[in-house]
């Protein structure tokens, strides 16, 4: 399947393992995915806080536009593609997500404090939900 995507076994795991950190519901695994490889075909950065996250080497509750521009392959606010390896060990769940994403239009998202994420389209849908999210 992934060889039929385009993809690596290699980048199917690298991606597996953002969705992995991302996701924290079951049935949004494909969803996030599906918005993932829609960034890469467009050659958007994913931007990934979970890249960060990894990079911090710690959880933190609130990444600032600083963290975001801390310089390593792996932030993938600065670079385009995918990290150059893993960031986690992905489980079944993520692999199988991105090997059949949903197929969707959505190109963001931002979880909200219950961990649930909010899918947009445009980036002004995105604004307006990351409003909703932090207030």
């Amino acid at each position: 399947r992934a060889k039929e995507m385009g993809l690596s076994v290699q980048d199917v795991i690298i991606l597996a393992s953002l969705v992995e950190k991302e996701a924290r519901l079951e049935t949004e695994r494909p969803v996030i995915a599906g918005v993932f490889l829609n960034r890469l075909r467009l050659n958007m950065p994913l931007q990934s806080c979970a890249t960060i996250q990894y990079i911090l080497g710690y959880s933190k509750p609130t990444l600032t536009i600083q963290d975001t521009e801390i310089v390593s392959p792996y932030n993938t606010y600065l670079h385009t593609g995918l990290p150059p390896g893993p960031i986690a060990n992905p489980g079944l769940a993520s692999i199988k997500a991105v090997l059949y994403p949903v197929q969707t239009d959505f190109l963001y998202f931002v979880a909200d404090s219950s961990g649930r994420h909010h899918f947009s389209k445009t980036y002004e849908e995105h604004l307006a939900a990351i409003d909703k999210v932090v207030n």
